[in-house]
């Protein structure tokens, strides 16, 4: 076989993978639901400011199901052919060698374990977003003015877009965070999150923990605040708003990250406006990671501002402080404020999925259903427009 027939098979082969991922984009592409509308009171309104945060407005719209021209799918099979495997391979080889090197840190003295797996995970977590495809990744330090001294923050606290913030933050302090309880067992990611220190939940039980989580939290950041935890212990980040957005607007925070009544690190993060957002909303992990990987170049910046001591009357109140915080927060990132909640986050993803919404959210108390599965009448809970009953909610799956 000569050179030339070699790269005439070759570009063959290339062309025939490209087509046949081609045709697998445009039959198992999602497709727009039949989203209910109409409630026992009237028209659903899927344009209520509640809903907002959630929205999508990247090229590819609610769900990832935007129609789009056959050039585009043809775009997203080259680049998946071609660009993709080498950003998944690449950013796996990342986290592996993270994984690997918590593994091999038992071999150092105690007093070097954390100090070297917290210096070496920037490094790779920084490599990692590279391979991601976030070529510019700005950080932004906003200076203090006259601040006390001394005192250092006992968590940093986070507005919240996707599952990259972790990697994010972790690209420059390598914190624990709270995490979903099954975490701790999962392959590469479970060894990484023990030696973070991460706090183990379990969002959806109500019955155990929930307080018991908040006692965590709230005795951790006493400890950090005072100067009482061990030099390797990882800085905390936590999320208040309790749920992703689409980074544009900023929820409620709840008042866990604030019942200690410690200095916390207030943090802003904010992904650029590419063709397809990092912001995990209204779409099925497989098909954004699927557009993540084929749309080579992504941007991140990420604003510091200064350390937040509370006032003494914020300390007695911590939902005041909560509120102060979050106000800071949509001072300095130009948030537009929202009072949604997880409840009508998994509503409107619902709802866009042609599902029905959860009992505690406005639209699912519109529609008549009740927590155990019941219209108030007493009949089995099948709404008008046949919605099926599944458990959960695209939000419960999220790493949050």
């Amino acid at each position: 076989m000569t050179p030339m027939s070699a790269i005439g098979y070759t570009f063959d082969a290339f062309m025939v993978l490209v087509f046949v991922v081609f045709l697998l984009l445009v039959v198992l592409r999602p497709k727009p639901a039949i989203v209910q509308k109409k409630s026992q009171s009237g028209a659903l309104d899927l344009k209520n400011e509640l809903y907002e945060p959630f929205e999508r407005d990247d090229q590819y719209g609610q769900l990832g199901a935007k129609p789009q021209p056959l050039l585009e799918y043809m775009r997203l099979a080259v680049l998946l052919v071609t660009v993709a495997p080498i950003k998944f391979v690449s950013a796996s080889l990342c986290m592996l060698s993270v994984h690997l090197m918590c593994r091999a840190s038992v071999i150092l003295p105690k007093g070097l374990q954390a100090q070297t797996v917290a210096s070496l995970g920037k490094v790779l977590c920084r490599l990692c977003l590279f391979c991601w495809g976030f070529v510019k990744f700005t950080w932004i330090i906003v200076e203090p003015g006259q601040l006390p001294k001394g005192v250092e923050p006992a968590a940093i606290v986070s507005n919240h877009i996707s599952y990259l913030d972790i990697i994010v933050h972790c690209a420059n302090s390598f914190p624990s965070f709270v995490a979903r309880g099954n975490t701790k067992d999962l392959p590469l990611v479970g060894l990484i999150s023990k030696h973070l220190q991460c706090i183990y939940v379990n969002r959806d039980f109500k019955k155990g923990n929930v307080a018991g989580v908040s006692g965590q939290v709230k005795d951790r950041m006493e400890m950090a605040a005072a100067g009482q935890l061990p030099a390797s212990t990882r800085p905390l980040l936590l999320f208040p708003e309790g749920t992703t957005t689409n980074g544009k607007c900023l929820l409620p925070f709840k008042s866990g990250a604030f019942l200690a009544g410690a200095p916390v690190q207030p943090m802003i993060l904010r992904y650029g406006e590419d063709r397809v957002s990092p912001a995990w909303e209204s779409i099925e992990p497989l098909w954004h990671s699927i557009l993540m990987l084929a749309n080579p170049f992504h941007s991140v910046t990420a604003r510091q501002l200064p350390i937040y001591y509370p006032s003494e009357e914020e300390k007695a109140d911590p939902k005041l402080y909560a509120a102060n915080v979050r106000d800071l927060m949509l001072r300095e990132g130009g948030f537009k404020p929202s009072e949604s909640t997880l409840a009508e986050s998994r509503a409107y993803i619902a709802l866009m999925e042609g599902r029905k919404p959860p009992a505690n959210s406005l639209a699912g108390q519109a529609l008549g259903i009740e927590a155990n599965g019941a219209k108030p009448n007493g009949k089995p809970a099948k709404d008008d427009a046949g919605i099926a009953d599944v458990p959960g909610a695209s939000g419960a799956k999220k790493l949050e």
